[in-house]
């Protein structure tokens, strides 16, 4: 399962598409599991604005949000 956010940046106004956990996916050293951090921050692939999931206000810059198994 994972989330895509769709987002228009709010600086260039690309508009563009981030799959969670790419480029942030772990490996645990004891078990060997997989797991990504689903709350890491990302950047606009245009002009690198910083978006961060953790922040109030950035349900406000998603145009969409897909959810797929």
């Amino acid at each position: 399962m994972g989330v895509i956010y769709k987002v228009q940046c709010e600086r260039c106004g690309v508009e563009f598409e981030h799959q969670v956990g790419v480029g942030f996916v772990y490996s645990c050293v004891g078990c060997g599991d997989i797991a990504a951090d689903e709350l890491a921050p990302f950047y606009c692939p245009s002009c690198n604005q910083r978006y961060n999931p953790r922040d109030k206000d950035f349900s406000h810059k998603l145009t969409g949000v897909t959810l797929w198994d």
